[in-house]
């Protein structure tokens, strides 16, 4: 029987919420994937749906976390997919949360066209500028092909995004 690859860890790193950790740890994800990418200039695309994928979900972790928290960034690749994951707290009931993201992928990619899908959330952003349209989820999808989910563990918000390596997956 075959053995399943373990995949490799590229970067486990908790990050307090100030904005220059946050910033520095977007442009660092980015900078990693190139160098890891450097020789295989067909690849490199991946350097850049990581650095749209972590500054959205980066962006949400510091938006909605609670105050004097850190969220945790995990990057992983094995033969076959790059995964990263975001870790947070969350402010008020973690379950209510984890409901209204999900709600929110489904929306997100219910539709079969990821530009109809980004094109109803600038609407929706627009219709209510003080409201949480989640645009970045769409952008997500729209931008990287990436493929979003969440869960909780241990009261933690886990919002994770897989690339495929094989374009035919994505």
């Amino acid at each position: 029987m075959p053995r399943l690859q373990k995949p490799d860890c590229l970067l486990n790193a908790f990050i307090f919420k100030e904005w220059e950790f946050v910033s520095a740890t977007r442009k660092y994800l980015s900078d990693l994937i190139l160098g890891i990418y450097k020789d295989k200039k067909d690849c490199q695309l991946y350097a850049e749906k990581l650095a749209t994928a972590s500054s959205e979900l980066i962006e949400n972790a510091y938006k909605y976390s609670p105050q004097d928290t850190d969220f945790q960034i995990i990057l992983q690749k094995s033969d076959d997919e790059i995964v990263l994951e975001v870790r947070n707290y969350v402010q008020g009931n973690p379950q209510n949360t984890l409901k209204a993201i999900q709600n929110e992928i489904e929306l997100v990619y219910g539709d079969p066209d990821p530009r109809e899908a980004f094109k109803k959330k600038v609407l929706a952003s627009l219709s209510d500028p003080g409201g949480k349209s989640m645009l970045g989820y769409a952008k997500i999808r729209l931008e990287t092909g990436g493929i979003i989910s969440a869960e909780l563990e241990d009261q933690l918000l886990l919002i994770t995004v897989v690339f495929p390596l094989d374009p035919t997956q994505q």
